[in-house]
């Protein structure tokens, strides 16, 4: 049995970039796919100091791990970020486009800036990264796998003043259907993983970029309130998003492409 699950889950060998991976989700990205065996390539914005307690985590479970510090969403960096993966490591076989920023903005106020730096990010980034990255994989003739981490705000406007971030994890669902029908014939798997609401350090940003002691309590009772409308009582962790990640980055996960995995605790049938 334990063969058996090591051949479905197993990733030793494998290369993978997880982006935004020095904290939240893409650390729970980042440990679960280096507990399975593969070298990763954390690629984020973050001085290598703010990284650092990532690094030491992945480490400390005997990870073969690095940082890259990169603005993603200058495009003209990209490629040398899946050079640097082929280059060090012979190959890239795994890209989970992870990194991604939301901050509550209603329409009639949002700026042109402000709505080019959510999509920068959350779309234009992981679209061209995909490119780079499907070019390398679709070159060393062994397939690959692009996970895309969107939101159930793609399916469904959780919460108002969000058009910008929920027009761009809208997007980039559908890119990954497209992609994925483009890329099938070079053995290359698309998918993308929806998460519903997640602890991690971004949720205090909903209270505001410095909020204080009465607006971080008001977000706490809105979070309870939250969660006890959920069927599953409880909010997400990283963990739960890269145990999803693992599944379709491994060889379980061979017969499926161009769809979306919902983890959401329920969410998208409240």
């Amino acid at each position: 049995m334990q063969n058996y699950l090591q051949e479905l889950f197993g990733l030793n060998g494998k290369t993978a970039i997880v982006t935004g991976g020095a904290m939240g989700i893409g650390k729970g990205i980042a440990i679960s796919l280096a507990s399975a065996g593969a070298t990763v390539l954390i690629a984020d914005r973050v001085s290598t100091d703010d990284a650092s307690e990532t690094m030491k985590e992945l480490r400390s479970i005997n990870a073969s791990c690095s940082y890259y510090q990169i603005d993603l969403t200058d495009i003209n960096k990209l490629p040398a970020l899946v050079k640097k993966a082929v280059s060090e490591y012979g190959a890239l076989d795994i890209l989970v486009n992870n990194a991604g920023i939301y901050k509550y903005q209603a329409m009639l106020d949002m700026s042109e800036d402000m709505w080019d730096k959510v999509l920068d990010l959350n779309l234009k980034s992981a679209v061209f990264l995909s490119k780079e990255a499907a070019t390398a994989m679709k070159q060393k003739g062994n397939g690959g796998r692009i996970i895309n981490i969107t939101s159930v705000d793609a399916m469904k406007p959780v919460a108002p003043n969000l058009a910008h971030y929920d027009a761009s994890k809208a997007a980039l669902r559908m890119f990954t259907r497209s992609f994925a029908k483009e890329v099938a014939p070079f053995g290359i798997l698309v998918n993308d993983i929806a998460p519903g609401g997640v602890n991690t350090p971004g949720t205090k940003l909903i209270a505001g970029e410095n909020p204080s002691a009465e607006q971080l309590k008001a977000l706490e009772a809105q979070t309870a309130g939250f969660i006890q409308m959920l069927p599953i009582k409880r909010f997400g962790e990283p963990e739960d998003i890269g145990s999803a990640t693992l599944f379709l980055a491994g060889k379980a996960a061979t017969y499926i492409t161009g769809t979306t995995l919902v983890v959401d605790g329920g969410m998208l049938i409240m």
